[in-house]
């Protein structure tokens, strides 16, 4: 796998010529994820409110539930969030915290009645804002790299050549970079070396491993001023094979990440004899989503102590739109069982993805910054389908059950032009999976004043096991790092109280997701992957991630 997505990356970097900037599988399934967040009583129920509908949220879950609201109503959800991610590599363990509060929920139903035994009992205008995604967390991993850096990917990643095949960059060039000569390093100059190339040559993290070895034709190596460069016995040397980088002993990463996805949703929804709600939602998604990591690294080099520190931010900001389509059905009429099934249609995201690094290396006392590299991009993400059940028993219980599929390699990149990454495609194939996701929950009326709720849920894992993140050998990304998610358990309870038409709800949920986490991909080196071990395996053992994220919502409303 590892070696056909290398050839295609390649040929597709030689067929287009220019300057990469290769959107990953990561960042795609970053925007197809969702929280459940909402109102309070919809967290509370685990979100298993498809089918029985009345709910705000519901328009982003199953849009017909809005057509069983009766009356108008008014709801606003803040809530309190804590993430604490604990990394393991190889018994080396860190935990960071991050605690904010957040708006997650504001919006509005009109319920319009049109008759009593007619067809039509209602039509009803739902508008809500709620937040998709909460991005914000903190994570860090330290330990023992076991003799491995990210200078040995970034010396793979300039060891290519012309054909496609992964030679040393000719040395002459070497030396302009390394000496800063003749040329923009972040523009189209040289838009075949990687920005992590230029890095690490300037900051003598990579150099030359040259010797007396040459062919009959060979010209002599020289420097930055032309002269001949000669071994200690006075010889020319002549072009060398590959690059060397400092032997990683100790690291640590570091990242903060910002942000959210918000949607705003515009229902329109009806009630047909109260035997059948029908409902559509279309969503408008603003995205903006902001990492910023440190690597670090410290070693030794021809038994001189080294170090270097890697500074990446990311963003990526953009909108999105798509529709919803939902049906209710109560099958028997003396029976408040509800049978529910909604179909998602996939969003269309217009994004752009801005980036930059720094990097300080104790060689040379080098500091050195890139510009800032921006692309813009499409995403379509998957279609979603999601069957539920309901059921009520009498005015004090409630219960809701329900299952939803989304196909995340099917998602698919494009050009700003529409046209189709093929090759990021096929790795989004390859790395991600179907996810499916089980929602049950319920609601207990101890008085009619007073509910308790209780939910479940459980998604499984987005990620094929030995996905990896694939850098084109010229892109101007310089984030190495990737996160393989795992299954996700979140357990909920809540409670509300009424009074009049106004109503208060709280809801408490946690959520446990373990991930393996890669500060830079070790699994295969480019030239020997594609020449002499073509079915390498990995090398660099992945820090084992724990995610736990606690949030505590409050709902104010108000049914007029």
């Amino acid at each position: 796998m590892k070696t056909n997505r290398m050839i295609t990356g390649i040929m597709a970097m030689f067929l287009s010529g220019g300057v990469a900037m290769a959107q990953t599988q990561y960042d795609a399934a970053r925007l197809i994820d969702t929280d459940l967040n909402g109102t309070a009583r919809f967290v509370g129920m685990g979100g298993a409110m498809s089918a029985l509908g009345g709910d705000l949220s519901t328009m982003g879950s199953n849009p017909a539930g809005i057509g069983l609201f009766r009356s108008n109503d008014v709801a606003g959800t803040i809530s309190l969030n804590d993430t604490q991610v604990k990394s393991d590599f190889e018994g080396v363990t860190g935990k960071e915290n991050r605690s904010r509060m957040s708006f997650d929920q504001l919006g509005v139903v009109f319920s319009n009645k049109f008759s009593n035994e007619g067809t039509i009992r209602y039509v009803n205008v739902g508008l809500n804002y709620r937040k998709q995604r909460n991005f914000n967390r903190r994570m860090a991993m330290y330990g023992n790299l076991l003799g491995m850096s990210l200078s040995d990917q970034i010396a793979s990643m300039t060891n290519r050549d012309e054909s496609g095949r992964y030679n040393p960059l000719p040395l002459n060039d070497y030396y302009k970079v390394y000496n800063e000569l003749d040329g923009n390093y972040y523009g189209d100059d040289w838009s075949d070396l990687s920005w992590l190339g230029v890095l690490g040559i300037q900051g003598g993290l990579i150099g030359p491993q040259i010797g007396p070895d040459y062919e009959e034709g060979d010209e002599p190596l020289v420097d930055a001023g032309g002269n001949p460069i000669r071994d200690d016995n006075g010889s020319p040397l002549y072009e060398y094979k590959h690059y060397i980088g400092i032997p990683g002993y100790d690291t640590e990463y570091r990242s903060r990440e910002t942000g959210g996805v918000n949607v705003f949703d515009m229902n329109l929804s009806t009630n047909i004899n109260d035997r059948v709600y029908l409902g559509m939602t279309v969503e408008f998604h603003d995205v903006n989503y902001k990492r910023s990591s440190a690597y670090s690294e410290w070693g030794e080099f021809d038994g001189t102590p080294t170090e270097f520190t890697l500074n990446n931010d990311f963003v990526t900001e953009g909108t999105g739109v798509n529709a919803k389509f939902g049906v209710i059905i109560r099958p028997l009429e003396e029976s408040a069982f509800r049978m529910g099934l909604a179909v998602h249609t996939p969003t269309l995201y217009k994004l752009s993805d801005r980036h930059w690094a720094s990097l300080s290396s104790s060689l040379d006392n080098y500091y050195g910054e890139t510009d800032v590299a921006q692309f813009d991009y499409e995403l379509l993400t998957p279609w979603k389908f999601n069957v539920s059940m309901g059921h009520t028993i009498g005015t004090s219980v409630a219960l809701g059950a329900e299952y939803e599929y989304t196909d995340y390699s099917s998602a698919e990149l494009r050009y700003d032009d529409g046209f189709e990454m093929e090759e990021e495609n096929d790795w989004m194939t390859e790395d991600l999976k179907g996810v499916h996701t089980l929602r049950v929950g319920a609601e207990v009326k101890l008085v009619p004043e007073f509910s308790l709720r209780a939910g479940y849920n459980y998604s499984s894992a987005s990620f094929e096991k030995g996905a990896y993140k694939w850098l084109y050998p010229n892109t101007t990304r310089t984030d190495a790092e990737y996160e393989n998610m795992m299954a996700r358990n979140t357990f909920t309870l809540g409670m509300g109280f009424r009074t009049g038409q106004l109503y208060l709800d709280a809801a408490f949920q946690y959520t446990h997701q373990k991930s393996e986490f890669y500060p830079f991909d070790s699994q295969f080196s480019y030239e020997d992957a594609l020449v002499q071990y073509p079915s390498a395996d990995g090398l660099l053992p992945a820090t084992k991630m724990d995610a736990e994220r606690s949030q505590l919502l409050l709902t104010v409303g108000y049914r007029f």
